[in-house]
């Protein structure tokens, strides 16, 4: 037994002093990363969706995520062209719409010149679950690491409210992502990955990150992760479908309602912070910034064809073991909420802002599910945006 045990001990000082050499050789060989990524530059995927599961999206699509890590073309060889990023959470990156049905892709092949004749680039750096927190670093990193961006649109605040909700008269602000040690907790979720060496790297979408991730073992582990996940088929037939399903279930079949808004007073001061800290961020870029309020499918009144299709509103952070639901009318009356509080920052800094929660019908002509857009719904927003850049510079005049 001493001998058993003395071989384990040595076997294990062995495997330490093996891993202790290889992360020292992988911070010295591995390159470090160069540029803010907020999703994995070079990935694909693809949708197969069911007739039926999600109203108005057609049965297959295909996406792409060039290797700056954007959803869209590469910027153009004409340094002149004029460029617009788009930042913001599901609702922008529109994950089961095809690539050439993106609302993004769809406003660049509209607006195709300005009125000076200089090509148009619409860039889309969407990402599900993504929050005003995130956005803040996105126009902070993003806007001086890319070639000239001349205006930036943003669609957001349902994630910010989701959030919130789901903490109830629990709520307690996290530390403002404008003071360092907010930016820090807060990099993990905004960037995929950040410049430095392998071991600096972040991601994960965990504010707080337990030691062994900042290794540069586990690192690598997470690389080969991502590249093997490069290229990913979805059918949404079997699994996907199922917990689809099942998530509307729960809703419908909720344990208790919840039909009352929590107290806002303090999400809303750190939204309307970090609307502000974007604004900030914007203009010290000198890029043009154009806030989209958040069209949801939501009513107090919902004909049950339609209420069918709602899955999210549960209170508490997890939505398998949810038993108490906010209705429909709550989460349309807090999402208003946060829609006014965008409306009132554009008026008191002088930013544009385009009203598409009043604009887009709130039906399955629009939506899937409660708030992402239809193949029809992506249509319509781009024509939104599209018919209010050509009123004005430098598109007014341009047919």
């Amino acid at each position: 037994m001493r001998r058993l045990a003395l071989n384990l001990a040595v076997a294990a000082v062995a495997v330490i002093v093996a891993l202790c050499f290889a992360e020292i050789a992988l911070r010295l060989v591995v390159p470090p990363t160069r540029g803010y990524f907020v999703l994995v530059p070079g990935r694909e995927w693809t949708v197969h969706t069911p007739p039926g599961l999600l109203p108005g999206v057609p049965p297959a699509a295909h996406a792409q995520v060039n290797q700056l890590g954007i959803r869209g073309r590469l910027f153009g060889a004409d340094t002149s062209e004029y460029r617009v990023l788009v930042v913001g959470g599901s609702t922008t990156q529109c994950a089961v719409l095809d690539d050439s049905l993106v609302w993004t892709h769809l406003l660049e092949g509209a607006l195709g010149h300005a009125s000076d004749s200089r090509s148009v680039w619409v860039g889309n750096v969407g990402r599900d679950g993504a929050t005003t927190r995130d956005h803040v670093l996105h126009l902070k990193y993003l806007l001086p690491q890319y070639p000239r961006i001349d205006a930036v649109i943003a669609l957001v605040g349902v994630n910010d409210m989701i959030s919130a909700l789901r903490q109830g008269t629990s709520y307690w602000p996290p530390d403002s992502v404008t003071a360092p040690a907010g930016e820090r907790q807060q990099m993990s979720h905004a960037f995929i990955f950040v410049p430095g060496r392998i071991q600096d790297a972040v991601g994960g979408g965990q504010r707080h990150e337990p030691w062994y991730k900042a290794t540069a073992l586990w690192q690598l582990a997470r690389r080969v992760k991502f590249a093997r996940d490069m290229h990913r088929t979805f059918r949404l037939e079997n699994e996907g479908a199922r917990l689809l399903e099942e998530a509307r279930h729960r809703r419908a079949t909720a344990a208790h309602w919840v039909d009352t808004v929590p107290p806002l007073e303090r999400p809303l001061v750190e939204y309307r912070r970090n609307l502000n800290a974007m604004v900030d961020h914007a203009r010290a870029a000198h890029a043009r910034l154009i806030f989209i309020t958040q069209p949801v499918l939501w009513r107090p009144e919902m004909p049950p064809a339609i209420a069918h299709l709602l899955w999210f509103g549960w209170i508490g952070a997890e939505r398998a073991h949810a038993e108490s639901y906010y209705t429909s009318g709550a989460l349309y009356r807090a999402m208003t909420a946060y829609n006014d509080v965008l409306l009132d920052v554009c008026r008191v800094r002088g930013v544009e802002c385009i009203d598409a929660a009043r604009a887009l019908p709130p039906d399955t002509t629009t939506f899937y599910d409660d708030v992402h857009f239809n193949a029809h719904g992506s249509a319509t927003l781009a024509r939104l945006l599209e018919t209010y850049l050509r009123a004005r510079p430098p598109f007014m005049g341009h047919e």
